[in-house]
Formats: structure tokens, sequence, C-alpha cells
């Protein structure tokens, strides 16, 4: 986020005057984070933005902390706190508030709960990590970002300005007990906690890069640098000549280059870097050498580019600027009903200028300066941030609240339909044998939107937290000896498979069991995923579910597996194709048959963010054209054709025509995703499952040991 300028230290009555190239980073950092945000295919590195953000404010925080230590020999934590509150929480405040009335006034209930959580997350400050688990949480990765999924930035600069000074002020005190330097020990203190930071943020992104993304710790460091510049030039002498250790024509040279190196960021990194790790190295040095270079007396300088008015005027209300550009990027898809187009964007660009610049003039400068109602007393401003907090958290949570329980009263109904099931319901209105059509079912979604994000078949006991076998995740009477033990395996879309499964166990016509593990399939195939932690947990989980397969071989009469057909594999489509048969083969040479099933649609938009905004639900309600609904490659449909004793299962037939591909079949609402059938759905599929496989013959007495 943008950086507020420092205040001045306690022993001055006027500001410290604003450093021009701190300015125009500051404006420069903003437009690169709207505009990336707004054409993001045209500057896919402008999320680095931030980046420049953290610099600035430590340097800017930790002068100003050090300077009030080295006067006065303490640093008045209240003092300053209220200062951080009455420069970022106004305007922070009122854009979350006008956003939380916007996803009252135009938001469908769909994405009440998640806007609202997450509003209230960045009013408390801890936006960043919600952010940072929901990124390694499975069923959280395909939410839609929120009207205020921008705030994690600034949720970190507040921690920052809750950790630093406590670090400053520790160093203070050790530096008193140890007969120190103040200003050397803060900078050996500060020093370590910016090279430990940086340490964990390298091993993080490697590790895991989605957590690390968002995570205050792998961040601290970029703030540390700029504390460390802040640090190493201060004068310990007030009002002493700031000087350059080298020639102007030198510091020119080094300001143009941390420009360029901005500039090539924005222009060359993109999303699938690994960041901020070693790739934040760039960015974060770059600034550094910029505010280090100054403004240098030289004709080399980039003066000319600095000092423009609308560059100084831009950094000026770059912290509005940051927080009004994102709502509207959210909101207006939803209000127009389409994806945004090149006008509206240009619409949003200027219409946020605008309101930056009225919200720094009648908001952010009467509280900032103002001396109405007391603003100006720390206790008054904490006073004020209490209730304002509370009001927005009261309005989230009555808006979660709402949300819940339109949810439990549309859950309520789906209980209600799916106990007396009506004629041609779901999968029965696609049976190509016996066609069906029952008008009654016109207009009827189940579940609707709001309850279709519960409508998962998260079966308890097999939620696989770990990377072991699981052995509660079992259905049916695992004693009797009739009955044929199937085993479903692979990733959550075998897992989508379960509703289809397990009734026919509940009927006493199989045991089942079930190993799956959200986001990894049942191959040899290298994952996907660039977190180090998740790939290796998934390799880790392969190899012990195929060992105890191999040894359980002689009792298992049928292995089901589904798998995501991923949009982006890390292998070609032979190398995918062989991943799957090499692992199939030992189990399938052991006699045990393997049933795969073909991937259903992939649709390019979650269909129920469409469903919820139409007024009347009909069978063309969001379909997607059928060429467009297979558009990944899916290695299942060869790797059955290659090993003997395996069978494809393709049952495109009861989720697409010869023309679309529905949202709503049968009254039955498809998707609870883009990429995965919804368990009612699923479950209206149990007679046609079943009946294919009684027809294989995989439903008999179990085979021989």
């Amino acid at each position: 986020m943008p950086s507020a300028p420092a205040d001045a230290p306690a022993t001055q009555r006027t500001p410290r005057p604003v450093r021009p190239e701190i300015q125009a980073l500051r404006a420069g950092a903003a437009l690169l984070v709207v505009l990336y945000h707004l054409w993001p295919g045209r500057l896919p590195g402008g999320f680095m933005g931030v980046d420049v953000f953290f610099v600035i404010s430590g340097f800017l925080i930790t002068a100003h902390l050090a300077r009030e230590a080295e006067t006065t020999g303490r640093i008045r934590l209240g003092r300053f706190w209220a200062r951080r509150a009455r420069r970022l929480l106004p305007a922070a405040y009122l854009v979350l508030a006008t956003s939380a009335l916007a996803v009252y006034l135009w938001m469908p209930l769909l994405n009440w709960g998640q806007n609202f959580r997450e509003i209230l997350a960045s009013a408390l400050y801890f936006q960043n990590w919600r952010l940072a688990f929901d990124a390694v949480d499975y069923l959280a990765a395909e939410n839609a970002p929120s009207v205020a999924q921008h705030y994690w930035t600034l949720s970190v600069e507040e921690q920052f300005y809750v950790a630093w000074p406590l670090i400053v002020l520790a160093s203070i005190l050790l530096a008193a007990r140890i007969g120190a330097r103040r200003l050397t020990t803060v900078t050996v203190v500060v020093a370590a906690v910016t090279i430990a930071s940086f340490g964990y943020s390298w091993w993080m992104t490697y590790d895991n890069v989605s957590f690390a993304y968002f995570s205050t710790f792998t961040r601290a460091w970029e703030f540390g640098a700029g504390a460390l510049l802040a640090l190493l030039t201060l004068r310990a002498a007030p009002g002493r000549r700031r000087t350059h250790p080298v020639t102007p024509h030198v510091a020119a040279l080094v300001s143009w280059a941390g420009i360029a190196v901005l500039v090539y960021c924005g222009l060359e990194l993109t999303g699938s870097t690994p960041f901020p790790g070693t790739a934040a190295l760039l960015p974060v040095l770059a600034t550094v050498a910029v505010i280090a270079a100054g403004m240098p007396d030289s004709r080399l300088s980039p003066r000319w580019i600095i000092e423009r008015r609308f560059v100084q005027w831009t950094g000026d209300i770059s912290y509005p600027l940051y927080l009004w550009h994102w709502p509207p990027i959210v909101l207006l898809p939803v209000i127009l009903g389409h994806e945004l187009g090149f006008w509206p964007r240009v619409g949003i660009l200027v219409a946020t200028f605008a309101a930056a610049a009225l919200t720094k003039r009648y908001v952010e400068d009467p509280v900032r300066t103002g001396r109405k109602l007391g603003i100006q007393r720390s206790t008054v401003t904490f006073a004020f941030t209490s209730v304002a907090a509370a009001c927005l958290a009261a309005a989230c949570l009555g808006g979660v609240q709402h949300a819940n329980a339109e949810a439990d009263r549309a859950e309520q109904l789906k209980e209600n339909i799916t106990k007396d099931t009506p004629r041609c319901f779901g999968a029965a209105s696609m049976d190509p044998d016996q066609p069906c059509d029952n008008p009654e079912l016109d207009g009827l979604l189940v579940p609707d939107t709001t309850a279709i994000r519960r409508d998962n078949p998260n079966y308890p006991g097999c939620q696989t937290s770990d990377n072991e076998v699981r052995t509660t995740c079992t259905f049916g009477d695992p004693k009797d000896p009739t009955l044929p033990h199937v085993v479903v395996i692979g990733d959550s879309h075998a897992r989508a498979l379960l509703p289809a499964f397990v009734p026919m166990a509940k009927e006493g016509k199989l045991f089942l069991e079930v190993q799956v593990k959200a986001g990894c399939n049942w191959s040899s195939n290298p994952h996907p995923n660039p977190d180090r932690t998740i790939a290796e947990g998934c390799y880790e989980w392969r190899d012990n579910v195929n060992a105890y397969l191999l040894k359980k071989a002689d009792d298992i009469d049928l292995i089901v597996t589904g798998a995501l057909a991923h949009p982006r594999p890390a292998t070609g489509p032979k190398e995918q194709v062989a991943g799957f048969a090499t692992t199939w083969r030992p189990l399938a040479e052991r006699g045990v048959p393997i049933v795969a099933f073909r991937d259903n649609t992939a649709q390019p938009v979650d269909t129920n963010d469409c469903l919820a905004l139409e007024g009347t639900i009909t069978p063309d309600s969001c379909a997607l054209p059928r060429d467009k609904a297979f558009p990944n490659f899916d290695p299942l449909v060869g790797a059955a054709k290659e090993i003997k004793g395996a069978r494809l299962y393709d049952f495109t037939r009861f989720y697409c025509d010869d023309e679309k591909c529905p949202a709503v079949i049968g009254g039955v609402n498809v998707y609870r995703d883009r990429t995965h059938v919804s368990k009612t759905y699923m479950a209206t599929m149990k007679p046609y499952i079943e009946q294919r496989l009684d027809e294989d013959g995989l439903l008999a007495a179990r085979r021989d040991g």
C-alpha cells in the first residue's frame, strides 16, 4: 500500500519537508498496482508496487523513531500509534464502509459471506493472514476476489507499525543496559531482524509460495531494507545538511538505475514468478537506490520527471488512490452483468483519481491536522477508532449472519425436495434411453446459489489432513464377505464421485473405502503446484497409498478413480498418460479392475456467479457451449485405453447435449464451483453409474483371492 508520510518528531512543531523522490516513488508504485489490476496483461509485474511502499514505510518510520530516540531517549508509543491511526484509518474505514454498502446493494447473497468476512478482517488488520491461509486451503482456492482483497498490504503495514516501535524501543533499552550507543544498537538489531526475515522469505517462497506471498514475516525484510537505509544515513546532529558519499553525477546514475529496474520489474515479472523471495530483491534494492540517491544536483538527474506536478500530486494521493481502485474492479462486472471492457476500465481509473483527491482533501487532511472534538489527543483517537471498528464489525457480522440464514433456508429446501425426489430430477432429465421432462421443475434451482458452497462431499473421516492412508473413511459392512470391496482413490474430482457410491454402500451393495487427497491425483506425474510443501506432500501420500493398495490387492475388487483435467499440467499429454498408466499397471496386473471417470466440464467462470444474477432460472440459464466445455487434455482417457483391465466411464451425456452444457439440469444446480460437480447432482447420477457397474459385472460377488 502507499505509505503515509512520516510525522514530525515529538520535539518538532512543523512536519519535515516532503522528499520529492519519495513522492515520485509513491506515485509510480501506486500506478504500477492500479494499472496492473486494470490491465494485467500489459503490466504483468505491477504487483511489485507494494514492495516499493514497504521499503518507503520502513525508511520513513524508522527515521522518525530513531530521531525521537536520539533526541528524547525514549519513544512515546501511544502518541506514535495515534498518529498512525489518524493518518491511515479514516480513509481506510471510509472505503471499507462504502464497500460494505456496495456489497449489500449489488452483490448476490452467494458472495456476502466471503466479502463481509474479508471486510471485517481488513478492518481489524489481519486480512493478509486470512488470505495466506485461504491460499493453501483447497476449498477456499476457488474463492472469487473480494472487494477488500487489496487490504492485505495494509494489514502487513499496520502490523509493522505495531511491532517496529517495540523493536526499536527494545533496542534502546538494550543499549542502555550494555552501555552502547542507541543508534548503533538499533542498527544492529534491525539488521539482524532484516537478515532473519529475508532468510525465512527465501525458504518459505521455495517451500510454500502461496502462503509466503501474504505472510508478514516474509515481507518484514522489505521494511527492514528501508529501515537500514534510514539508520545508515541518519545524522546524529539535528539540522546537519544531508550529504552524499558519491558525486552528484554518480548519484543521478544510481537514481536512473533504480527507476529503470522498477520499470523492468513491472514489465518482466509475472504472476508465475515465485514471490517475494529473491525475486523481490530487485524492486526492493531499486527503491533503496532511488531514496539513497535523493535529488542529486546534476544535469543527469531525473529531477525533470520527479518534480512534475502530476507526479508529486499523484504521490500525495497515492494512499486513497490505492484504497479506491480495487472495489469497482470487483463490483462493476456484477453491476453490468459482463466482464469489463476498455472504456469501463478507463472510467474506473478516472473515478479512482477523483475519489482519491476528494478523500485526501475532505477526509485525510481534516482528521490528520484538525483540532475538532479533540481528535489530536491519543485517547480520543483510540476511542474514535474503537467505535468505527465496532460499527464495521457489527455490519459485517450482520451480513454474514443474514447470508448464513439464507443458506440454511436453501439447504432445508434441498433436503425437503431430495427426500421425495420429483420426476426427472437432476440427471434423470438427461437420460438418453428414457427421455424425461417435468414442467414442474421449471424455475427450480436446488441447491440455490446461497447454499451451493455447502454442497460438497465432505464426509466425516474422509478429510486428509496429512499424507497417511485413511482408515476412517469407509462405508458399508467390512465384515460381510459377499460385498465387493471398492476403493475410490484420487483428487477432489475423485471425491466428487462419492455421492453416487456412498448410497450404494449404505444399501448393502458394496463395501466402500476412500483414499482421496485434494489436488493430488493417482498417478506418478509431477505436481503442477509450485509450492514444494504441497507437491512433496502429494508424492508422500501417493507412495503410502500405492504401498497400501499393493499390500491389500487381493482383497480389493474394484478401484475407481477420477482426476482434474488440469489447465496447466507440469508435463505434456504423452507424459501425463504415461504417469497414470505407470501407477495403475501394478494393480491391474494383480487382477484388480480399474474404472476411470472422464472429467466433467470445466467452466471458464463459476456458473453460480451467473445464476445468482438470473431473475428467472431456465434450462438455458448460464449454459456453456459444448465446444468450449472441455478445453483441457484429459489423460485418463488415454491411460484407460493403455492398461488392460482398465475401463473409461464417460458420462458426458449427463452434463451436455449436442449443443450445450447446462448449468441447471432437471432443477439441480450442477456445479458448486468452476470445476467441481455439486453433491446433489452427483447423487442423481447414482442409478446410471450403478447400472453401468452392473452391466460390467463389477458389483457381482467378490473375486477369488
